[in-house]
């Protein structure tokens, strides 16, 4: 048994195809058959069984994962913390984001990063906090930036800041003298909102449904909404974020009872999956210098 058979088992357990990690390891895959035949041999058992075209680990290949997981996990922490002691710390990691944070979080975030870790690379994907969440589980990504998703299991989510959820009206709409606003204030106008079925939605159908408040939820970002509301009658409550600074005619309104820790974004990564020595570091760099709570959030850690 040797440590390439293992990084070999751990891809193999998480693309669950044989010739997809082989591609990803660059290795042929009769190369990469061999290797885990051997493994499977040196240990007496089947790590993986066939299921129709891809494979699965067997029972003993997802305790084998487990133990390898780890143990894999301690040795890459020990060679990146001797990397950041000579500052040669490098990989590549793929990381997945929900497309609020793409116009100023994360490309700060990450070029703070890089001043002191120059040999890292970053792919950058957009999607929305479903697709993201997914992408984590399954291994697409290394690290994501989203809502929390329910029904995603083997995930830890770890707060990093909070959007401020405000009504948006254009400038000729009678709320647009409002300085501030209370929920109850909003019964008798006509709302809209994200789809109830990404989380913000979620979150926003719930908190108006607390308040006998009814609205419509038919979009998934600010961009749709904004464009929605500076040619309408109708008001919206939305995060506050970058997008909406293209419009020149909306109107932004505090509302005065929401939480400003109502709209939670988070670092998402696998507990299961493999995780390198450039994606733990990255992670703990976000932890210490780029979370943005309110501070009673900050007081909860890891949720």
């Amino acid at each position: 048994m040797n440590l390439p058979q293992l990084y070999y088992f751990i891809k193999l357990a998480e693309l669950q195809h044989y010739t997809k990690a082989a591609k990803e390891l660059y290795i042929t895959q009769p190369s990469l058959s061999a290797a885990i035949a051997s493994l499977e041999d040196e240990l007496g058992l089947l790590l993986f069984q066939k299921k129709g075209r891809n494979v699965a680990l067997t029972k003993y290949g997802e305790e084998f994962y487990v133990s390898v997981s780890q143990a894999l996990n301690e040795l890459e922490r020990g060679i990146a913390s001797m990397k950041m002691h000579s500052g040669k710390l490098d990989g590549t990691i793929d990381v997945g984001c929900i497309p609020t944070l793409l116009g100023d979080f994360l490309p700060n975030a990450i070029q703070h990063y890089l001043t002191t870790n120059l040999h890292v690379k970053f792919n950058i994907f957009q999607g929305m906090s479903v697709e993201i969440a997914n992408g984590v589980s399954t291994g697409k990504y290394d690290i994501g930036f989203c809502s929390k998703v329910e029904g995603e299991d083997g995930l830890y989510y770890i707060p990093i800041m909070a959007q401020e959820l405000i009504l948006i009206v254009n400038d000729k709409h009678p709320l647009a003298c409002k300085k501030q606003i209370s929920i109850e204030e909003l019964k008798n106008h006509n709302l809209t909102t994200y789809r109830d079925s990404i989380p913000i939605g979620a979150v926003v159908r719930n908190l108006l449904r607390k308040h006998g408040i009814d609205a419509t939820f038919s979009y998934d970002d600010e961009i749709s909404i904004g464009g929605v509301i500076s040619e309408t009658n109708l008001a919206a409550i939305v995060a506050r974020t970058p997008f909406l600074k293209q419009f020149d005619n909306l109107v932004h309104i505090p509302i005065i009872d929401v939480p400003k820790d109502t709209r939670l974004i988070y670092m998402v990564f696998s507990k299961k999956n493999f995780v390198s020595s450039s994606v733990e570091a990255f992670a703990d760099f976000i932890v210490a210098h780029e979370m943005n709570l309110p501070k009673e959030e900050q007081k909860k850690g890891i949720l």
